[in-house]
């Protein structure tokens, strides 16, 4: 029995500890908790476990906090107003990046007794609107959402967000949407490849090309870094935006640059597959980057210098973040940054390929 015990996670031991004085009757309904430091004594364990125990207590409506005073008992018909399911809106089932943080988003909820209840837009051709309200409908206490410019226009956000209800946005903010948000570092990303690009290899003329609009905040971020480096380094950037069916176009005026930096990976290789066609050698009638460092990328002919991107640890964050605000009510820091990492490989001109 005593192995078994061991094995026990200590601030679970701690839950069970309040939560069976609680059942008990030694605390009633507004009574004040032992404090963080006598149960870190009681327990001999650190502050962080005990803290863990009072946030999942917090969560679940056992118990509430009056800041700078203390943590108190709620009374019993107010403990089931939260449930432990957190709705998660992502793009599309099939997308890397969005697995990626709906994976990190997991590993942390499950691990403190939450599920995410998904849904994602453009399936079956359901409006988003609806798989808002289905997720309203199933009492999640907050939600984690990946935005597209779409979503100015679905009444539920406009009507969550009056209600105050924790929201935090992945990857991306869109223009006219505020509140909390994890993102990569993409403007410190964009900046890296440009300088790569006109450090080491002297582009002067630069292509930006982008399918998505710069009012959203990843685009207008590496927008901005590769500016930066531009101006940095004496090189000239255009920004070009287009839409899924109208690469090819754009791929006729390409020709003119020293270098394409594209948006995404996905836009790179569908940049790199036209001007192929048109019989243009990359790198070295024209260099071609990406963002992203999609699996694929490793792989094409030539490989794809690109940006690294860590969806799981932006899931991650996005989800402590969003515990952090049902439990607190509030976050200090609004937006928050996860690094990136240039990887070089060969469509920029670099011979082999190694990770910088």
């Amino acid at each position: 029995m005593m192995s078994t015990a061991k094995q026990r996670p200590m601030y679970k031991v701690v839950k069970e500890y309040l939560l069976n004085r609680m059942k008990s009757g030694e605390l009633l309904p507004d009574d004040r908790i032992p404090s963080e430091k006598e149960l870190t004594e009681m327990f001999q364990v650190s502050r962080i476990t005990v803290r863990k125990a009072i946030d999942e207590l917090v969560i679940e409506g056992y118990l509430y906090r009056l800041q700078g005073i203390g943590t108190f008992v709620r009374k019993k018909e107010e403990s089931n107003k939260t449930s432990n399911l957190v709705g998660v809106f992502l793009s599309s089932a099939s997308d890397f990046l969005s697995m990626g943080i709906l994976r990190g988003i997991e590993q942390y909820v499950s691990s403190i007794g939450f599920h995410a209840v998904v849904q994602f837009a453009d399936e079956n051709g359901i409006p988003e609107q609806d798989k808002f309200k289905r997720l309203k409908e199933l009492n999640v206490s907050g939600f984690i959402v990946f935005p597209h410019v779409s979503i100015l226009q679905n009444q539920t956000i406009e009507q969550l967000i009056g209600e105050k209800k924790p929201i935090v946005f992945v990857d991306r903010t869109i223009e006219g949407l505020e509140g909390y948000s994890i993102q990569s570092d993409n403007q410190k990303g964009a900046y890296d490849l440009m300088k790569h690009l006109t450090e080491v290899h002297g582009y002067k003329r630069i292509a930006f090309v982008t399918w998505e609009s710069t009012k959203v905040s990843s685009v207008k971020d590496r927008y901005k870094g590769a500016n930066l480096a531009c101006h940095e380094f004496g090189a000239n950037l255009k920004l070009i935006e287009t839409s899924r069916g109208k690469v090819k176009e754009v791929c006729r005026h390409l020709v003119d640059f020293d270098a394409v930096f594209a948006c995404t990976d996905l836009l790179a290789v569908e940049i790199m597959s036209c001007l192929q066609m048109q019989d243009v050698d990359i790198p070295s009638d024209l260099a071609v980057v990406g963002f992203d460092d999609l699996p694929f990328s490793a792989f094409i002919k030539p490989s794809l210098t690109t940006v690294k991107q860590y969806p799981e640890r932006i899931g991650e964050k996005a989800a402590a973040v969003l515990l952090s605000l049902l439990s607190w009510g509030d976050v200090s820091v609004k937006t928050h940054y996860v690094p990136t990492k240039l990887i070089v490989r060969n469509s920029c001109g670099c011979e082999g390929f190694h990770h910088s």
